[in-house]
């Protein structure tokens, strides 16, 4: 069952960020869209590189990246921002669940089902920010 999700519920006086890495660009400024609807800040990126830059520039809450990135690693990338934001939440969206593969439990929080749609997304980041209560040291950005 799908429930309906009051965006007003998740806004808060401090906004949480979050780095989404997604190669397919317009797919990223969706994403984008649907996040800052629900008040996070995002910090979007198309390349594995860039994300990296920006994780050690920024310092994000959470970490999303999509799994069908091109010759990605997902430990070796969710590793690579951790080891710059030591309390970040790394999030991987999969077109299925399949679960966290060969070491990526080390790095990987949750593995997100993507076809799940935008509701099903919104309600595991905030069950995630819930349980990792503050993601990367409590930094907030002001609204």
């Amino acid at each position: 069952m799908i429930t309906a999700i009051n965006p007003g519920a998740y806004m808060q006086t401090h906004r949480k960020a979050i780095l989404c890495l997604c190669y397919d660009t317009n797919m990223l400024q969706v994403r984008q869209m649907l996040l800052e609807h629900f008040g996070y800040k995002v910090f979007p990126s198309s390349s594995v590189e860039d994300a990296k830059a920006v994780a050690e520039r920024q310092c994000p809450d959470m970490f999303l990246m999509d799994n069908t990135h091109p010759e990605m690693d997902l430990e070796e990338v969710a590793t690579a921002v951790k080891r710059a934001c030591p309390g970040v939440i790394a999030v991987v969206l999969s077109p299925y669940y399949y679960g966290p593969r060969n070491g990526t439990a080390r790095a990987v929080d949750r593995f997100v089902v993507k076809d799940d749609g935008p509701d099903a997304l919104i309600s595991q980041i905030e069950q995630l920010f819930g349980e990792h209560e503050g993601g990367s040291g409590g930094q907030t950005l002001p609204m």
